[in-house]
């Protein structure tokens, strides 16, 4: 072998390996990019799903609370009153302004509503009875909006 044989060689050799090593480096960034973005969108799905069950969590409570509270008042130290509280501070840490705004109407106003002195009632009475369940159902309906759209948006 010559000399430059021996060199052609070397170029040829050196060139292939400095070929393959550019192909593996960018086969193994395209994987590593398509990897996080498969992680990323299936813990996006995941924070998705556990956000849709606390909102209807939420919803649930909020109207089994004003159900079970329509005839009578509540003290507000049970422990279903305290699994609300539990329920909407934890909607706190992840929902996003508009829902967490709303979130709070909807916790007023099922207060309002669960606490008021509903026994011996008069006309006026009935009548603001009235009035803070009709505002509970139009919290909930903007809350069930507010919540919808932060879903969707985000899918």
């Amino acid at each position: 072998m010559t000399e430059i044989e021996v060199w052609d060689s070397v170029v040829k050799i050196g060139l292939g390996a400095f070929i393959s090593a550019v192909a593996g480096f960018v086969m193994l960034k395209r994987n590593q990019e398509h990897e996080l973005a498969k992680d990323a969108a299936l813990n996006h799905r995941q924070l998705t799903a556990s956000k849709k069950l606390l909102y209807v969590d939420f919803l649930t409570t909020s109207h089994v609370l004003v159900q079970t509270y329509r005839e009578s008042q509540c003290r507000a130290d049970g422990d279903d009153y305290f699994a609300y509280l539990k329920l909407y501070h934890e909607l706190q840490l992840i929902a996003g302004n508009p829902l967490k705004i709303c979130a709070f109407h909807l916790l007023n106003a099922v207060n309002e509503f669960i606490t008021f002195h509903k026994e011996d009632q008069n006309a006026d009475d009935r009548e603001l009875f009235r009035a803070m369940r009709a505002k509970v159902d139009a919290v909930i309906g903007d809350f069930q909006l507010l919540a919808k759209q932060e879903i969707e948006a985000k899918a």
